[in-house]
């Protein structure tokens, strides 16, 4: 699947980059991705829309590791964070026909039927469920907010 939703374990919910770094190093960053992608989203390819900086993860032991970033369309974003979606749209942040366009949406880019992402939505879910029973350390790598803002500070 080009498409797929990528669970973070519970307890690092909200430990992203976007949160740690100060909002001009942060905004320095996206934009480069932003950049780097041709202002399209690498999955569905849509242009001309509000794009998203994600951060991709791995999982190896105990380490939860960044190993990349890409340019996301917000609706390609939404659904690689399904979890974090489905919380806001019971929260009243999210409308039913949001949702329904966004499971379309996954089924078009995916050539799929709406069975398959709810197994699909399944699967993630029990290895979200898996993931979150351990404690992972993370590891931003070269991206370590402490690095990343001196660098930036540098130039």
């Amino acid at each position: 699947m080009k498409l797929e939703v990528e669970p973070i374990p519970e307890r690092n919910w909200g430990k992203s980059l976007a949160n740690l770094l100060p909002p001009p190093v942060w905004n320095t960053l996206r934009r480069e991705v932003y950049r780097k992608f041709n202002y399209q989203c690498c999955i569905c390819g849509a242009v001309d829309v509000e794009l998203h900086c994600h951060e991709k993860w791995s999982y190896k032991g105990n380490a939860q590791t960044l190993v990349g970033f890409q340019c996301l369309c917000k609706d390609c974003h939404a659904i690689k964070h399904w979890g974090r979606t489905i919380k806001a749209y019971h929260d009243g942040e999210y409308s039913r026909d949001y949702i329904e366009y966004l499971r379309k949406h996954f089924c078009e880019v995916n050539s799929c039927t709406e069975e398959d992402m709810t197994n699909h939505i399944v699967e993630k879910g029990e290895e979200n469920l898996r993931r979150s029973r351990k404690k992972y350390r993370i590891d931003f790598g070269l991206f370590a907010p402490g690095k990343v803002v001196r660098v930036w500070r540098k130039q």
